[in-house]
């Protein structure tokens, strides 16, 4: 006889045995004792979790005439039949190989016939979001409306891609992914029936890379069974199936990780690549050790000393972080090896990035010493008052102090935002003169020139208005009486903005912007001309001067 991979040899025949899908199987169970099976069930998850086993099972649980609570007596003929596959009143249809319009056409054709043994007929549609967009659409008014004597079970692992005209149609089922306790428990079970044993770190390692699949574990199980001629499955026997890397290992790279032993970390790196274990696998189950000492320190469970001491919160953070945006980089990468040194590296030195306890300690120093700073300019004042009036006391003929400039344009560099007002002029204005509307007139020829540079459309439209009033920051442009145009122009939300920051650049604070209307400009305001020069105009739409044919000046 041949030989039956353990998985099959393990698949579920009652609803009971199906672990860790307990929302589902009770449901189902529920139902069939009440006899209220739905015309259409979909089963969705990840792979190896239990669907196509459920539907098989509920298959026999509707047919079954000697079910009890919702369970397949597996014994009866209907049920033998149903188990090795040979009555017609199962279907099972695999749509990533039958996925066109024309069988599902043929499906619709056979579902009018009666069951021959059965009370119902099944359809198991396995991988159904494979089935094309014409497929789905033919299927639509059948799966809404079969027969009293079918019975449809969807089963798929990217529902997604399910249109929800089909899922509207049908009772939806999420199979979870199985626990990894639950996985040890049942490969345990299977061991311990089998006659063989699975040591604790083998057990611990096939757990880890079924990632939530218990065909995936049983599948790894029976090829470490192949391995081992002693009857035990051992961890290095694992290890070398899957290509990870040993726990042994993993303890020394976190260890040198946290007495930041960059010198060991490179060359346990080198060893374990020499063993030819996969980098990849090693980068996701060191971010998988970091996360767990990241939680022993959140909930710590009262161990005297543990890796964790040696971090700190941020630091492993950054370190999952690092790793984990290594292990995605190192599968487009030519030199994985080198992503993933880098990262270790970095973890090491501190990522580049200052945690918040380092940020924290710099501002405060920043404040130490700008109070420091603060505390000698004003000793430096008080000296220089005192000297002062010492020299006026001794009637000493001082120089008189040079004249300021009048305030000047932003510097070239600034670009909408950056750059501020003249610093002389910023230190003899006081606060309602700096402000103040007339101010604001006196600056607006160098800040129009600088929206100019930056935006010349703005600078447009901002010629046809002029500063009007302003009252607690907020610069009221003056807009032409009727001039709907020019008020829509002035409001539009970039050129506010542009004009906001340009404010905010020259008064080095926060300014808003609104419009009004108004008789006339104020007396004396010489008010610009909203349109470009022809050079200014060539260069910034990019055209090119024409001159006009003799056929037009005839016409």
């Amino acid at each position: 006889m041949s030989y039956m991979a353990l998985y099959r040899q393990w698949r579920p025949q009652l609803m009971g045995e199906i672990v860790g899908q307990e929302h589902v199987t009770v449901t189902l169970r529920n139902a069939v004792t009440a006899g209220r099976v739905s015309h259409a069930y979909l089963f969705c998850g990840p792979r190896g979790t239990g669907k196509t086993s459920a539907a098989k099972v509920l298959a026999r649980a509707i047919n079954c005439p000697e079910q009890r609570d919702g369970e397949p007596c597996n014994q009866c003929r209907i049920c033998r039949e149903i188990v090795v596959g040979s009555t017609m009143d199962v279907v099972e249809i695999d749509a990533a190989s039958n996925r066109g319009i024309d069988e599902i056409r043929e499906l619709k054709e056979n579902i009018k016939f009666f069951p021959s043994r059965a009370s119902r007929r099944v359809y198991i549609v396995d991988e159904v979001h494979m089935l094309t967009n014409e497929a789905f659409n033919a299927l639509l008014k059948t799966l809404e409306e079969p027969p009293d004597h079918v019975v449809f079970v969807l089963a798929t692992t990217e529902p997604h891609k399910v249109p929800l005209t089909i899922l509207s149609r049908c009772q939806r089922f999420d199979f979870r992914p199985i626990a990894a306790e639950v996985i040890a428990r049942r490969l345990g079970q299977v061991a311990e029936k089998g006659g063989f044993t699975v040591e604790e770190g083998a057990m611990r390692a096939i757990t880890r890379a079924a990632g939530g699949s218990l065909r995936d574990a049983l599948s790894v199980l029976d090829q470490a069974l192949l391995l081992s001629n002693s009857g035990t499955v051992s961890a290095d026997t694992v290890h070398g199936i899957l290509g990870t890397v040993k726990e042994e290992a993993l303890y020394g790279l976190v260890e040198a990780l946290a007495r930041k032993n960059t010198s060991g970390v490179l060359t346990l790196v080198d060893e374990i690549a020499s063993g030819g274990q996969d980098l990849h696998l090693l980068a996701g189950a060191l971010a998988e050790r970091l996360r767990g000492l990241l939680i022993a320190m959140l909930a710590p469970d009262g161990a005297a000393e543990s890796p964790s001491q040696f971090f700190t919160r941020d630091g492993l953070i950054r370190g999952i972080d690092l790793l984990l945006e290594a292990e995605q980089v190192m599968r487009r990468s030519a030199h994985p090896r080198v992503v993933l040194e880098v990262a270790l590296v970095r973890f090491i030195d501190g990522g580049g990035r200052p945690s918040n306890a380092e940020l924290l300690a710099r501002v405060e120093q920043l404040e130490t010493a700008l109070i420091g700073a603060s505390a000698s300019g004003k000793s430096a004042a008080d000296s220089a008052s005192k000297n002062t009036e010492a020299d006026a006391a001794v009637g000493q003929k001082k120089t008189p102090s040079p004249k300021l400039p009048e305030p000047a344009a932003p510097a070239p560099g600034f670009a909408g935002g950056v750059g501020a007002a003249p610093e002389n002029e910023s230190v003899n204005l006081s606060s309602s003169d700096r402000y103040g509307i007339e101010q604001i007139r006196k600056w607006w020829p160098d800040m129009m020139q600088e929206i100019k540079r930056v935006n010349p459309a703005a600078y447009t439209y901002l010629s046809l208005v002029w500063p009007a009033e302003t009252k607690d920051n907020c610069l009221v442009l003056g807009v032409p009486a009727g001039d709907i145009f020019s008020m829509q122009m002035a409001t539009d939300e970039p050129i506010r903005e542009l004009l906001v920051r340009t404010l905010g650049a020259f008064t080095r604070d926060d300014w808003t912007v609104r419009c009004s209307y108004y008789d006339a400009p104020p007396p004396g305001w010489d008010a610009r001309q909203a349109s470009l020069e022809p050079e200014e105009a060539i260069s910034l739409f990019r055209g090119q001067e024409v001159t006009p044919s003799g056929d037009l000046d005839k016409n």
